[in-house]
């Protein structure tokens, strides 16, 4: 089986040319072309969650799928928008929510962003690639994860939006090589111990998350029980495990004698 890292790496040197490749695909085309001939017809919270299609489109492009159901929740959402400090979206952990919010703003510009050209292809930006981390996910799992890591991680400014995303908490803690039991210690001693593990800022340079990424796709293949040693593994991938490259100044480096021990610089 082809190694999450080196399928990881296939990707990204790939990825505009398999999202082109999904937008020509039937379904596809066809729900993107609904979405743009039809967004501009809605003007309130309301109208978006009675349209079947517009609705689980949009909460396909947000990550929020698994909230289909949430109807009442997602109308909610919307009509309170985000510059009440109170406002739903602003309480919710989970920051796609707000995101949500924060794109569509009924409560803040009416109908302006859903008969504004810039929004609507941005939104179809995001559903198609959305429908390309789920094929992915298919083949690898831990792919999808390291896509959506790339996506999401670019710009995160604080520790307990990361915790309140599932997927990228085990992106964070795979890569920090945490076990998932630390989830359950109190957010303020979970939020420290993050930020002493690794500088949250880092995530906004390219070269750096992709190191985190790097070694994300190494230590999922090493917890999941890729064949060899810890040494053999890396050996193979030819990437040095610390973030640096033996600068100094990374987060982890593994004890190739102990499978996917990790130790702090």
């Amino acid at each position: 089986m082809t190694s999450t890292y080196l399928s990881y790496l296939s990707v990204d040197r790939t990825f505009d040319r398999r999202v082109e490749a999904l937008q020509k695909e039937g379904p596809i085309q066809r729900e993107s072309q609904y979405f743009r001939e039809n967004i501009g017809k809605i003007s309130t919270a309301e109208e978006f969650v009675e349209d079947q299609r517009l609705y689980r489109y949009a909460l396909q492009a947000f990550d929020l799928e698994s909230q289909i159901f949430a109807r009442g929740l997602v109308k909610k959402v919307l009509e309170e928008g985000i510059q009440d400090p109170k406002a739903l979206a602003n309480q919710l952990v989970d920051r796609k929510w707000n995101t949500l919010a924060r794109a569509f703003a009924f409560a803040e510009v009416g109908d302006f962003n859903t008969n504004n050209s810039e929004f609507v292809e941005g939104v179809i930006e995001r559903y198609e690639r959305v429908q390309l981390e789920e094929r992915l996910g298919e083949d690898n799992i831990a792919v999808r994860l390291a896509v959506y890591g790339d996506r999401k991680l670019p710009g995160s400014t604080s520790w307990f939006s990361i915790l309140g995303d599932r997927a990228l908490r085990e992106v964070v803690f795979t890569a920090l090589d945490l076990p998932n039991e630390v989830a359950t210690q109190n957010p303020d001693r979970l939020n420290q111990l993050l930020q002493d593990r690794f500088d949250i800022e880092k995530f906004s340079d390219p070269e750096e998350l992709d190191k985190f990424l790097q070694r994300f796709s190494i230590m999922y293949d090493i917890r999941n029980g890729s064949p060899g040693t810890v040494s053999n593994v890396l050996t193979l991938y030819g990437v040095d495990p610390t973030l640096d490259g033996g600068g100094g100044n990374g987060v982890v480096s593994i004890d190739p004698s102990t499978l996917g021990a990790a130790t702090l610089f």
